[in-house]
């Protein structure tokens, strides 16, 4: 964060041996340790159920990855063992994170649930039990997505966290928000007034999202069966960046409220299900915890509208899916046959982080957009330093699931097609 000060922060992380983990939010860490991004003094707590010290985790980590970390990273790395499902190792956990505040009374604390959903409402007990989280007090905890399974249990989890935290304390964490490209859509909105009046009925013509990928579910199948490709990235990585890019800033007083209030509006019309589509890739029930007959959806295009705004009635479709012949992520708006608007902008996601324009003559212009961090690092620096855009509201997520109910609800009248690279599901 260029022109603050750096702050120490004392990141404690559950689930440290997952592959989340290992892959994206230490990395990421270490990223901004190496950077400077972060105070000299901050410390990473690895939190899981492993017989290790200190030593035996550094160990677990560099081997996941294949080098070694890097040495200030190393030497601000350590082990804490906390059993979830027996409730033991609070006290111990406490009593270290007691020894860093003392030696750093400024420090942030931060704790990061990379868990199983199932997971969260014991471990966040105890941790309130133990003082390692209290209202009004130093510390924040982040809770990865999925946050709930749907609207009842996303609400029933924000109603305990709230009965515990101030609403200050609590993120909501999707990494989509923290990608450089929704980061710079949002930008867009606060710098250029003018991008509420452009994104509207009089001249966009329809907004599409996707979401392709190349691989499969990578051994997901146990966590992935009975979840689907819309509970997966459509009620929350592809319905934000929709949200931050069709949100009225003007009509609110944050970003949270913004996306929150477009989200509520986003209300499928009567033919949801004959408009949508949904596929699974051939071979999906061959892999590993996928039941016999599954009819999980690895794929899908769902079109839908706002019931009033700036928007109502433009057209939105989210598309997604896995085993796709191009792997690519962007938000992208076609305006009208009107003279001085090009005829698309396109916030591409991946596989470049870029915004281009393609006018009606055919040229094109592209913007590169300035990369900062991994989404992660973006997310972890915005929870260090108190901004709250990167992060989803409480009214937020409930909107969120509220869609996402009403779409998965339909499911069952919506045929599942099997696709492969010899019938496409969806072509480009």
């Amino acid at each position: 964060m260029k022109g603050v000060s750096k702050k120490d922060m004392i990141f404690v992380l559950f689930g440290a041996t997952g592959d989340l983990a290992a892959k994206k939010i230490l990395p990421a860490i270490e990223s901004l340790v190496s950077a400077g991004e972060i105070g000299a003094s901050s410390k990473v707590v690895a939190v899981s159920r492993r017989e290790w010290d200190d030593a035996g985790f550094l160990s677990f980590f560099e081997g996941q990855r294949g080098r070694p970390a890097e040495p200030s990273f190393a030497a601000a790395i350590s082990y804490s063992k906390v059993d979830i499902a027996a409730g033991v190792g609070y006290k111990e956990l406490k009593a270290r994170l007691d020894r860093m505040l003392a030696e750093d009374p400024s420090a942030e604390l931060l704790v990061y649930f990379s868990l199983a959903p199932d997971l969260y409402s014991p471990a966040f007990k105890d941790l309130v039990r133990s003082r390692v989280l209290e209202r009004g007090k130093r510390g924040k905890i982040m809770i990865e997505k999925p946050f709930g399974t749907d609207q009842k249990s996303a609400c029933a989890l924000d109603r305990l966290l709230a009965s515990k935290l101030d609403p200050d304390q609590i993120l909501r964490v999707d990494h989509y928000l923290g990608k450089d490209t929704v980061r710079a859509i949002m930008d867009l909105h606060e710098r250029a007034t003018h991008m509420s009046d452009l994104v509207s009925s009089e001249a966009v013509s329809s907004i599409r999202v996707r979401l392709f990928e190349t691989k499969g579910i990578d051994g997901r199948g146990a966590s992935y069966e009975g979840v689907g490709a819309f509970r997966d990235v459509g009620q929350n990585h592809m319905l934000e960046t929709l949200a931050a890019l069709g949100a009225d800033l003007s009509t609110a007083g944050s970003w949270q409220e913004a996306r929150a209030d477009f989200i509520k509006r986003l209300v499928p019309p009567a033919n949801t299900c004959d408009l949508s589509r949904r596929g699974q890739y051939e071979g999906y029930e061959a892999e590993r915890g996928v039941r016999v007959g599954s009819q999980t959806e690895t794929s899908f295009h769902v079109e839908t509208s706002l019931r009033s705004g700036k928007l109502k009635s433009v057209p939105l479709v989210l598309e997604s899916g896995k085993k796709m012949q191009v792997a690519e992520a962007f938000a992208e708006i076609c305006f009208k046959d009107i003279s001085g608007l090009p005829k698309r902008m396109r916030f591409s996601i991946q596989p470049k982080q870029e915004i281009v324009i393609e006018n009606r003559d055919g040229s094109k212009e592209v913007f590169e957009v300035p990369r900062s961090y991994d989404a992660y690092g973006n997310i972890i620096l915005a929870a260090l330093y108190g901004s709250e855009r990167e992060f989803v509201g409480p009214e937020e997520i409930e909107a969120l699931w509220g869609y996402a109910d009403h779409v998965v609800a339909c499911w069952d009248r919506v045929p599942l097609e099997v696709y492969s690279d010899r019938k496409p599901f969806l072509i480009k």
